[in-house]
């Protein structure tokens, strides 16, 4: 079994690596390269979207090894926040799904399930099964340098560095709307949260309709419309409560999510059919409003009550229609593109009236009426006289993002505006089951990501940081733009207790932001925790202090802060971060704050990649969601490297892939083709006969090794791997057809090159193959550049040309649906060939089609064709016609061999297509330009 075959080659080379040290990494005086990955939750174990940019990482750590950088791969565990406290809740709850996970998907005993109702022996025992798995995936990892974020030494460091954030002014403490777990109380964020999700917290406007001894506050998010409101809507089905002292009416559901946002205590609850009919005022016109029902109003929302303007509305039109034999409508916005009553205009456009189809309808009307809209003028004789020049000069005709700001000031000078806040993208659900609500939280401290000064310094510093792909830069700079203050500390859980206040956790996403520093000097501190105190990272990691002073302060030699300081100074700043899509919304920008706030622009992280999802049915694999695929899983069914590299050639990086298993099949099979050739040569009589098929084997070779070179160096990994899966596959696979005995010693550089290219990507059985023929790790070993082989462009135009020529056949079988059993070729004159080259170069020095046909005599239309026609052959015959000389009649009838063997036809025939005796077979004759010969297949 293959899978079985390529763990047995991993574990011996794992062992192999680990007793040498191979990856262990220390201060010297080569280049360095520090490159690190989001660590993980420890509440189950690594799944495959793990798998993947870890992965990634590594082949970057490998790759930049191999072409001499002392590269630092260190790794950590994030023991912090809600994830693993949920978790182990879960199952002291007896949660039958998760408990169900753990003993059947992830195969743990359940004595062992029963020991993780504590959260911390939870945390341990999948920090050390990921450990296990991450070794047993090959990272190259430097692992003396691991830790939890529960470590005291790393607690003195997040203490540090957040007395450091308050001294500059960056955490403060303020009254703020959060999103909120009810039954776990604490502000949560997209960690804590089913699915991952990051609660929008949106401001919504309330607008107090007043009747006699009940005032309904309507929660709107088009305050400017208020002018056209004729009438109130709530849903006849809820339960309303009247609120003592201000005698707002809200739903049920909305008294429970607002009591979290102030104080209101309730007077007694009414049904909300009774409440149908009573007449209240638009506190803007003055006028007497009724209340109606309407199944349209959602009782979760806003305050379960809604203003009706059924003008611009079309659901409020829907709800009012449904109990009014006749709908007034009052605009106030007008809109090109739409009529007087766009409400009901865009009702009759969708056809429906079905809430969830007339969404998007909706959506754009809003759209369109705030960017496109102004108030009308008409408007004015719509209020009462003392308000007219008030409306008149502030609100009418103008835009309508002015006239909302001026509508909510004058609701405000009435008393008769309120705000209130509400989750825009909810429903969201806390990892405990509850829904996720908005409090208002006093005296709760926040890091202000929202401060001006602090948002634009990291706007502009972005521009120094290579975010790869390029794509991804937009997102990262919306994603930083939008920042806003973020609660930093939670009331329970694991983690660092905030430094002036014990009672407080640091959140997981706040502790995890600069932590990178970290792994500089893990490894180097043996010290007792409380040693490390704010004077030894002063000095260690930003230099500041004298040696001699701080060792006084902390018992610590001068010789260990000198080394720390270096070790410290020589691997910072931070080469390459990466991490998965949905940390560009949180962790990636705090990443560049907080590197800015403590250490200033010089030490910003140079690089940030960031790679898409690996779904499973589609979906985005989440533990809230119990589509997980663990990797141990992967590797048991198919073998490390073949996972590996599935996971790289799948998708572009940040493209989300599906974990498709013909993928990993065909990736397989390409493995052990290699190795059993590898084999296979060891085993062959030495020959050291060197022809044309030698010649063109290193020549092209040579030309793969710069393009896949060129693909690292930019992150391309996709396409570098295929290339050394497939292409160059192929390449050894015509060689070996076009001679009946290899050079065993050309041969064996191909193949040891092959080892040395595909080493970043499956190291395993990279190092199997390498040590049939070689000492050594080639891990370790430099990565091939394209001067280790000498070009012989006769030799490759010639073959190359065979080998487009072998293409084009199996494509013009493929449209025929047809395996040919016999081939004629026409091949154009080698005046046409000369026509072609300077064409070739015309096309290089800009020329147009006009010039070209002053310097060849040829008619444009003719010129046109071939322009067309050449853009299909290869870049390389394309680069090489134009240097070096080439008869393709002769190269044909040299090779008819080999063209016989990989076309696996019975004959082939070939003629010039100017020879006045040769056959015109279906027409093909004249079809021949030069490098583009006519082809028939019998």
């Amino acid at each position: 079994m293959d899978s079985a075959f390529f763990n047995e080659v991993a574990k011996k080379w794992q062992e192999k690596w680990e007793n040498n040290k191979v990856f262990e990494a220390n201060p010297s005086n080569s280049e360095k390269y520090f490159i690190t990955v989001a660590f993980p939750y420890t509440n189950s174990p690594l799944h495959i979207g793990h798998g993947r940019t870890y992965i990634t990482a590594d082949i970057v750590a490998r790759y930049q090894r191999m072409i001499g950088k002392n590269v630092l791969f260190p790794f950590a565990f994030q023991f912090t926040g809600t994830p693993i406290l949920s978790i182990s809740e879960s199952i002291k709850r007896g949660d039958s799904d998760i408990i169900s996970d753990f003993i059947n998907l992830y195969k743990i005993s359940p004595e062992k399930v029963k020991e993780f109702e504590d959260p911390l022996k939870l945390a341990e025992y999948f920090k050390e099964d990921m450990k296990r798995m991450a070794k047993a995936l090959g990272l190259s990892v430097d692992w003396r340098r691991e830790f939890t974020t529960i470590d005291p030494r790393f607690g003195q460091f997040i203490k540090w560095q957040f007395r450091k954030l308050k001294e500059k002014g960056f955490i403060t403490t303020a009254t703020d709307a959060v999103g909120y777990c009810p039954n776990d109380n604490f502000p949560v964020g997209m960690h804590d949260t089913k699915g991952d999700v990051e609660p929008e917290v949106q401001e919504m406007d309330l607008i107090e309709f007043e009747g006699k001894d009940v005032v309904f506050p309507t929660a709107t998010s088009r305050p400017e419309t208020v002018f056209g409101a004729n009438a109130v809507l709530i849903n006849p089905e809820a339960t309303y409560v009247l609120i003592r002292g201000s005698n707002w009416v809200l739903s049920k559901e909305a008294f429970r999510k607002l009591s979290y946002q102030r104080e209101l205590v309730p007077e007694r609850e009414v049904q909300g059919k009774d409440l149908i009919g009573l007449t209240v005022k638009n506190p803007i016109s003055g006028k007497d409003v009724k209340v109606y029902g309407s199944k349209f109003v959602d009782a979760k929302m806003g305050t379960g009550s809604v203003m009706a303007v059924p003008a611009h509305e079309p659901l409020h039109y829907l709800g009012l229609s449904e109990v009014l034999s006749e709908v007034e409508v009052i605009p106030v916005i007008s809109t090109e593109g739409y009529g007087d009553f766009p409400g009901p205009e865009v009702l009759a456009l969708a056809g429906t009236k079905n809430p969830a189809e007339l969404k998007d309808y909706i959506d754009t009307l809003y759209r369109e009426e705030y960017y496109k809209g102004v108030m009308r003028e008409d408007i004015v004789d719509l209020v009462p006289d003392y308000m007219r020049s008030i409306v008149k000069d502030r609100i009418a005709g103008k835009r309508v993002p002015e006239a909302r700001r001026e509508t909510v000031e004058l609701l405000r000078s009435l008393g008769k505006h309120d705000l209130i806040y509400e989750i825009s993208n909810g429903p969201i659900y806390c990892r405990c089951g509850a829904e996720i609500v908005v409090k208002v939280i006093r005296d709760q401290w926040y890091i202000t990501y929202d401060n001006p000064l602090w948002k634009s310094w990291t706007m502009k510093v972005l521009d120094r940081i290579s975010i790869v792909p390029e794509e991804a830069r937009r997102d990262m700079a919306k994603a930083i733009f939008s920042m806003k203050r973020r609660a930093c500390s939670r009331s329970r859980g694991l983690g660092v207790k905030l430094p002036w206040d014990e009672s407080q956790i640091i959140d997981s996403l706040s502790d995890s932001t600069i932590y990178t520093a970290f792994y500089t000097v893990a490894h180097k501190l043996s010290h007792d925790p409380s040693r490390l105190n704010d004077q030894f990272w002063d000095f260690v990691l930003l230099g500041n202090g004298d040696a001699s002073e701080v060792s006084k302060v902390t018992g610590i030699s001068v010789e260990e802060l000198k080394d720390l300081r270096n070790e410290f100074s020589y691997w910072y700043p931070l080469d390459s971060r990466h991490s998965g899509r949905d940390l560009v919304q949180n962790h990636l920008p705090f990443l560049i704050y907080n590197h800015l706030a403590i250490f200033g622009e010089s030490l910003l992280p140079r690089q940030i990649v960031i790679n898409g999802f690996v779904r499973v049915g589609g979906k985005k694999m989440s533990k809230s969601f119990r589509n997980i695929y663990p990797l141990y899983k992967a590797v048991e069914e198919y073998g490390v490297d073949p996972v590996r590299l599935a996971l790289t050639i799948s998708s572009e990086l940040l493209e989300d892939t599906d974990f498709d298993v013909n993928t990993v099949k065909a990736v397989t099979d390409q493995l052990r083709r290699m190795y059993d050739l590898a084999v296979n040569l060891s085993k062959l009589r030495e020959n050291e006969s060197t022809g044309l098929p030698e010649k063109w084997l290193l020549s092209i070779i040579h030309y793969k090794v710069k393009e896949v070179s060129d693909l690292m160096n930019s992150l391309d990994l996709r396409k570098a791997f295929n290339i050394i899966l497939y292409e160059y596959y192929e390449i050894l696979r015509d060689y070996l057809s076009m001679v009946s005995n290899p050079n065993t010693s050309v041969l064996r550089k191909a193949i040891e090159i092959w080892a040395r290219l595909i080493s970043p990507g499956a190291p395993h059985i990279a190092e199997e193959i390498w040590h049939i023929f070689n000492e050594g790790f080639v891990s370790l070993t430099r990565y091939p550049v394209p001067e280790e082989l000498e070009v012989d462009g006769q030799a490759v135009i010639q073959l190359e040309y065979i080998r487009h020529l072998i293409n084009q056949v199996k494509e013009i079988s493929s449209m025929a649906n047809k395996q040919p059993e016999k081939l004629i070729i026409y091949v154009s004159n080698s005046d046409e060939l000369g026509i072609l080259r300077a064409v070739l170069r015309g096309l290089k020095e800009r020329k147009n089609l006009r010039e070209l046909s002053s310097i060849t005599g040829q008619r444009e239309e003719y010129l046109r064709s071939l322009v067309e026609r050449v853009q299909s052959l290869p870049p390389i015959l394309r680069e090489l016609i134009v240097t070096y000389p080439l008869d393709e009649f002769k190269t044909i009838t040299d090779n008819l061999n080999f063209l016989v063997r990989r076309l696996d036809v019975d004959e082939i025939q070939v003629y010039r297509s100017d020879e006045a005796n040769a056959p015109d077979i279906k027409g093909k004759k004249s079809n021949a330009l030069p490098l583009l010969p006519g082809i028939v297949i019998i």
